[in-house]
């Protein structure tokens, strides 16, 4: 049996992780409350560490990479492989995939788990048996939380809506490039039953945004996700 862990996917641009002390925050974060460890890591060490087992890996130069880490129980950190992109920064995925809603709850924590990741994967492979990309999960009091695993965001009208999540580095970059991009923002429950009254339909995760093209047949567009996607990358120029 896979023993349990905490995970965080880290951002590299030109071999320079990003946002490195938020990850490493919410894993300490994590560790404390779900597995009763103190994890109090060297970020500068970690720093170097993922910046070399994405250069060993031949990262392409000029684009981004990712770089997972995982926290088990015992405190042991484990980086997986360097996973190359097609982008360089945060973007706007140029796939608009297809998605479906899905009732489900996680096992046990909303925390970054290896448990939450198997829903996660269990209910992606239902929705490619439904004909769809994408699983947009929604609670049992009816109200949509994650698309993907990853925080989900609805426009409508020049309104960018979010539900409440549990803290993430990618959301909390997303939540700041929708200020800084002039949108209105509003935190609140978002139910499955609205999705045809939205005109955008988005998710955001450690490679940037992605725009859902039709989510149980309603048709979204994605001009304000390209223009979150923009005021992200944004936030990192000169860094």
């Amino acid at each position: 049996m896979t023993r349990p862990y905490l995970y965080q996917t880290v951002h590299l641009l030109d071999g320079r992780p990003r946002m490195l002390e938020a990850h490493l925050g919410l894993l300490a974060d994590w560790a404390a409350r779900i597995f009763g460890i103190g994890y109090r890591p060297d970020a500068e060490r970690m720093r170097r560490r993922i910046a070399t087992r994405a250069d060993e890996e031949g990262c392409p130069a000029g684009q981004s990479c990712f770089v997972r880490l995982q926290l088990y129980a015992d405190g042991e950190e484990r980086l997986g492989p360097a996973v190359g992109s097609l982008y360089r920064g945060y973007a706007l995925r140029s796939l608009l995939p297809e998605a479906t809603v899905l009732r489900y709850e996680v096992p046990l924590f909303d925390a970054p788990t290896s448990a939450r990741e198997a829903a996660a994967a269990l209910a992606r492979h239902r929705a490619q048996l439904a004909g769809a990309h994408v699983a947009v999960r929604c609670d049992g009091d009816g109200l949509l939380r994650t698309a993907d695993d990853a925080p989900l965001f609805a426009v409508r009208g020049k309104t960018v809506c979010t539900p409440p999540a549990p803290p993430s580095v990618e959301r909390g970059i997303a939540l700041r490039a929708v200020a800084s991009a002039g949108f209105d923002l509003r935190e609140e429950p978002l139910p499955a039953a609205l999705l045809p009254a939205f005109d955008e339909l988005f998710y955001v995760d450690h490679r940037g945004v992605t725009a859902l093209a039709h989510c149980d047949g309603n048709p979204y567009m994605a001009l304000y996700a390209e223009r979150i996607a923009a005021a992200m990358e944004t936030g990192f120029a000169g860094r």
